[in-house]
């Protein structure tokens, strides 16, 4: 019997991981006993658990690559493959500039302007230009670097959502006074979830603003207060293009909106990684999902930019997601499994994914900020780090990051209250 415990505590520590000291002493003689069958069987265990999350990771990071393949098969005529596996808008180049003037140079050598979007609250605007006649686009950048090297030109990324809109979440109760910004799809203002909002809307991609799943989830979860909600994508293939995006923070900062949630993930991107400099710099916080293509895939954007509070999930039992994002730029973690929600369609039904954690996290900070300021924003994230639970490795990992938040906000929720 003894020695039938020793082995059960020996299965337990190998399935844990734990490592045994060569010289460890036990306290019993022991006989001889089929450990390698033992460790044979646990090993197979291990495996075959892990093999069940690989696929569920590589399920969800295969989704998100289908939508991008989709829109490419669908629309090869505005589309096109970017630098790693990146979608692009064709034929088309975004910069940043003080004015057109600055623009010259290019405009010089056959390239045409396609949109011009004032950013008042940076100073800035972004153009859209298109590439001169029978040059691809990705040479069109590189001629534009060439010609104008103290500009700062990049493609015009498309941007997907990070998380499964097929549901929307129940309100939660929050501060009348939250003031949030939400750069998403469209979200309906006079869904029941959404009755504790105040709503500004602003379309950015097409002249119509449009209420979609995605948008609508993500702002249910803030909670309530003042929403200022940024639509991207509208109707049509290059929906969540890169112009809109920046055009959407600039509006953000115009407003005067202190959070700002962007559930969105994508490429690296000059453009973009210089109007979140320019956002946190001024004070604003920008929260962003870390996105759900799985623990060793690479950092997504914009969570990955420094100074970005990026977010991962946990599901119902505390554990990340499997299919979540993982690195240095992981924030906090916070519910993204919401086991009951409210369908526009009528019914409940779940949401997953980190877009759903996001929003958490910004109703959190918002409670704690309610403008622009860099030493108050810099007081917000250390209230929220000192509040956040430890999970995982002790300290900061790369998993959960400071630690969990927002668990009282996934109870209320799986409850339907």
């Amino acid at each position: 019997m003894i020695g039938g415990r020793i082995v059960c505590g020996l299965a337990a520590a190998l399935a844990l991981g734990l490592a045994i000291p060569a010289d460890a002493q036990l306290p019993v003689d022991l006989p001889d006993l089929p450990t390698g069958r033992v460790d044979d069987v646990l090993r197979d265990r291990i495996d075959r658990t892990r093999d069940q999350v690989d696929e569920l990771r590589e399920d969800v990071e295969d989704t998100r690559r289908e939508t991008l393949d989709t829109l490419l098969r669908q629309n090869p005529d505005v589309l096109e493959r970017g630098p790693d596996r990146s979608v692009i808008v064709r034929n088309q180049i975004t910069v940043l500039a003080e004015s057109r003037s600055a623009l010259g140079l290019v405009l010089g050598q056959g390239f045409a302007l396609v949109r011009d979007r004032p950013l008042p609250g940076l100073g800035l605007s972004l153009f859209v230009l298109e590439a001169p006649p029978g040059l691809s686009t990705r040479r069109a950048l590189d001629l534009a670097r060439r010609i104008d090297p103290g500009g700062l030109y990049d493609f015009n990324h498309i941007y997907t959502r990070s998380g499964h809109a097929a549901a929307l979440v129940s309100a939660q109760s929050a501060p009348r006074h939250l003031r949030v910004g939400l750069v998403d799809t469209g979200v309906e203002p006079g869904h029941p979830a959404l009755a504790g909002f105040r709503v500004s809307t602003r379309a950015f991609h097409g002249a119509a603003y449009l209420p979609a799943a995605h948008g609508t989830a993500v702002a249910s979860l803030i909670g309530g207060g003042y929403l200022y909600s940024a639509d991207i994508y509208g109707d049509g293939p290059t929906g969540g293009s890169l112009d809109a995006l920046v055009a959407a923070l600039g509006w953000m900062s115009e407003q005067g909106v202190a959070v700002v949630n962007v559930s969105l993930v994508g490429p690296e991107n000059r453009l973009l990684e210089r109007v979140v400099s320019l956002l946190l710099s001024r004070g604003h916080i920008v929260v962003a999902a870390v996105g759900n293509d799985g623990p060793s895939a690479r950092p997504l954007y914009p969570a990955a930019y420094d100074g970005v509070t990026g977010v991962t999930g946990i599901g119902e039992r505390g554990r990340i997601l499997p299919e979540a994002g993982r690195g240095d730029h992981v924030d906090f973690a916070a519910p993204g499994a919401f086991p009951r929600a409210a369908r526009a369609s009528g019914g409940y039904g779940p949401v997953r994914g980190t877009s759903y954690a996001a929003p958490l996290v910004a109703a959190m900070l918002a409670s704690r900020l309610d403008r622009p300021d860099p030493a108050a924003a810099r007081r917000a994230l250390d209230s929220l780090r000192a509040e956040a639970r430890d999970a995982g490795r002790r300290g900061r990992d790369n998993t959960y990051g400071h630690g969990v938040v927002g668990e009282a906000t996934f109870r209320t929720a799986a409850s339907g209250n």
